[in-house]
């Protein structure tokens, strides 16, 4: 079991100086004992369920946590149901495991507090190596419930947090909801002040963090959008743990969020445990910016031709700076309590004229792919061109410093490190609708051979990003900051 979760600790409520922006205390680094097995990879999803997955040197595993059974869930939860042997067979066939007891899947269902809900709040059915058993409890889930609009999120990460972790684990967690957490400031809150139970989901993404814990969040659209504050939310503690948010316009793309994840995850994890200590000492022990080490760590990185794993869901979510600045005080502020105050209304969709075009469309045909959802009419304008991806830093050889010197052939650390080849055990078929390669954007107009009013999810393999790099950097640090 993992420690207690102590939420009177000041250390693991507040996020260390430097990942705050400010200044960061001049705290020696200390490396943790190294081990002789590989850790452990827990992946979580919270919305009809959370999965966690953990991978011990080539053992991976799984645990399904949270997971929303409130009335709107009931795609979700169908599908989890359905395709769980599936989820665990992809990621199983990914080359990560060996043995069967490698793959341990948890599972938390949650609902929401009385007198929202009288049947219960979470209910924790713990990790499993026995597929078929996890199968056996989701098929006893179904979607009932919830009165006001926001769940018990909160009480969801918190049973999570506390699951029976191993020591040496790589953590992750999927929530997968449409609704926010209590306290956030929504309209009908019937808990208004935050979770019943006391915790706050902003102190336990931190401690999630501290822990190595990524969250992954599947945010189940429409519906999600249709709250003022719910995506700002979880844009904010998905960059706390260096995880990503995955809106998804079906259930049907479940599976392929939750083994993309997983798979990307693995390689984070690889590159986390191989420069984490240099990194952490930069940030933590030199004072220096998580950005400005990113970049660099990035630069590295391309110059040794590092690859990696990326999920790939084109956002339906319009820029806003609004909302920009909604996700920077969610991701900054101690608690809710402190960041409500300073939250402003996004006016307007928060979709994308691309989108809300491609679902007028589709609301006209036989073939609604994006599923039903109304909307005030509003002039369908011609989608914008898709945004050219940024530029990469320039490969050139930068500050030659212990951390990231190495030669091309080597680690960051100059250790060698074996490269896994990439395999689906079958490839783009294995895989389904997934696309698995260095391909083009999920929506690229100029695939003729794909219907490009459906949703679409990629894996691919290609540079690492310097966004992947700036999550390495974060996960690194809030890991050190911890010991």
């Amino acid at each position: 079991m993992d420690e207690d979760m102590n939420m009177d600790a000041p250390p693991g409520l507040r996020p260390p100086a430097r990942l705050r922006g400010a200044a960061a205390p001049a705290s020696k680094h200390r490396r943790s004992k190294s081990k002789t097995t590989a850790s452990l990879l827990p992946l979580a999803l919270l919305f009809p369920v959370v999965v966690v997955v953990a991978v011990v040197m080539n053992t991976l595993i799984l645990t399904l946590a949270p997971c929303d059974c409130t009335g709107s869930q009931g795609t979700y939860i169908s599908s989890a149901t359905k395709n769980i042997e599936s989820i665990c067979a992809h990621i199983f066939e990914s080359g990560k495991l060996q043995n069967q007891e490698d793959l341990r899947v948890g599972l938390v269902a949650f609902r929401d507090h009385p007198p929202q809900d009288h049947t219960y709040i979470t209910k924790n059915f713990g990790f499993s190596s026995d597929i078929s058993q996890v199968h056996k409890h989701l098929s006893t889930l179904y979607a009932s419930g919830g009165g006001d609009g926001p769940e018990a999120v909160t009480a969801a990460l918190a049973e999570a947090l506390n699951m029976d972790w191993r020591e040496y684990a790589s953590k992750m967690v999927v929530l997968i909801a449409d609704a926010p957490p209590h306290g956030i400031g929504e309209y009908g809150d019937g808990f208004d002040d935050g979770s019943p139970d006391g915790n706050d989901p902003l102190q336990l993404a931190r401690l999630m963090a501290s822990r190595g814990i990524t969250l992954f969040f599947v945010a189940c659209e429409p519906a999600l959008s249709g709250y003022s504050y719910a995506t700002d939310f979880y844009q904010a503690i998905t960059s706390i743990t260096s995880g990503l948010m995955l809106p998804l316009l079906t259930a049907d793309l479940l599976t392929h969020a939750i083994v993309g994840s997983v798979l990307e995850n693995l390689d984070m994890e690889r590159l986390v445990r191989e420069v984490g200590h240099a990194v952490a000492q930069r940030i933590l022990g030199n004072n220096e910016s998580v950005d400005d080490v990113a970049r660099e760590l990035h630069e590295k990185l391309l110059l040794r031709n590092e690859s990696t794993k990326k999920v790939v869901i084109e956002s339906i979510y319009k820029d806003s700076e609004e909302a920009k600045h909604n996700v920077a005080v969610f991701s900054q502020a101690p608690s809710l309590a402190e960041a409500r105050p300073l939250l402003k209304r996004v006016h307007g969709t928060r979709f994308t004229d691309k989108y809300l075009q491609a679902r007028h469309a589709l609301s006209r045909s036989s073939y609604a792919s994006y599923g039903s959802y109304s909307t005030p009419h509003s002039p369908v304008r011609a989608p914008a061109s898709p945004k050219a991806p940024p530029a990469s830093p320039p490969r050139k050889v930068v500050t030659d410093f212990a951390a990231f010197g190495a030669p091309k052939t080597s680690s960051v650390f100059g250790t060698a490190v074996a490269s896994s080849p990439f395999s689906l055990a079958g490839g783009k078929a294995a895989f389904g609708g997934m696309r698995v390669g260095a391909a083009k954007s999920p929506f690229d107009e100029d695939d003729e051979d794909e219907d490009d009013s459906r949703q679409k999810v990629e894996l691919r393999e290609d540079s690492i990003s310097l966004d992947q790099a700036r999550r390495i950097a974060m996960q690194s640090a809030w890991r050190s900051a911890r010991a």
